[in-house]
């Protein structure tokens, strides 16, 4: 298990999902943490709440990340609280799937670019300024960019354009210490479209391409998030680290 004692992370869109998983990780290994959340308060809250009870501060950050002010307020809130930023993970995003690419209007477009792209890159560029020497930068991307799949056109397109960011970041700000990766996960159980109910699609895709027979858990990807974000992983940078179970990339 990593030690994340002395640092300081945030996790945006935090108060749910793989960033909750991820936040509540890195709370357990010492870290004080900033849980970012775009509407739901009280989820936000509850999950500031459990993370302290591990001897750690936490606060909780509104901000909607397809604003760039809003980014820019998120930061500098972290910054004036903790006084520093050791990890940085850009998790926030909005899905739509199953849209066959004759179908997606200007808006969906708009939407989904918006916070998963726009919002994702400014992100990063915000961590890239604000990071501390030798810092963490973590980008949670989906392994649909490496699976070309009917339906998965807009949604997987708008994940690409930050997964080459990360690669260009981790060369420009590679000379201070500072690692940028990308985790990829596949389908998992309890994010995004996966919350409620597994969709037909997703099961029949499992069967026919995972050599695991599984969707990833929450812990899969925080497990991920673990060692990118610990001393293990100081010498990768500028990778994508798909979480697939073995199914072909």
């Amino acid at each position: 298990m990593g030690n994340l004692s002395g640092k300081t992370a945030l996790v945006t869109g935090s108060s749910r999902g793989i960033g909750k998983a991820i936040v509540e990780r890195f709370g357990k290994l010492g870290a004080d943490v900033v849980v970012n959340y775009s509407a739901s308060k009280q989820p936000a809250l509850a999950t500031v709440e459990a993370i302290e009870k591990n001897g750690v501060r936490a606060i909780a950050v509104q901000a909607d990340l397809a604003k760039v002010d809003d980014i820019h307020r998120l930061f500098a809130r972290s910054m004036e609280h903790f006084n520093r930023l050791d990890i940085v993970v850009a998790n926030a995003g909005i899905e739509l799937v199953d849209q066959a690419i004759v179908d997606f209007t200007e808006e969906d477009f708009d939407r989904l670019f918006g916070v998963n792209t726009k919002g994702a890159f400014f992100t990063l560029q915000a961590a890239a300024k604000h990071v501390a020497d030798n810092g963490r930068i973590i980008y949670v991307g989906s392994s649909t960019t490496r699976f070309p799949t009917p339906g998965h056109g807009l949604y997987g397109g708008r994940k690409i354009a930050p997964q080459f960011l990360v690669e260009v970041l981790a060369k420009e700000i590679g000379v201070r210490g500072v690692t940028v990766n990308s985790i990829l996960p596949t389908a998992t159980e309890g994010a995004g479209v996966s919350t409620k109910e597994v969709r037909p699609q997703v099961r029949e895709f499992i069967k026919n391409n995972d050599p695991m027979q599984r969707m990833a858990t929450l812990q899969d990807v925080a497990n991920a998030a673990e060692y990118l974000a610990s001393d293990l992983s100081a010498y990768v940078s500028g990778q994508h680290l798909l979480l697939s179970g073995g199914a072909p990339a």
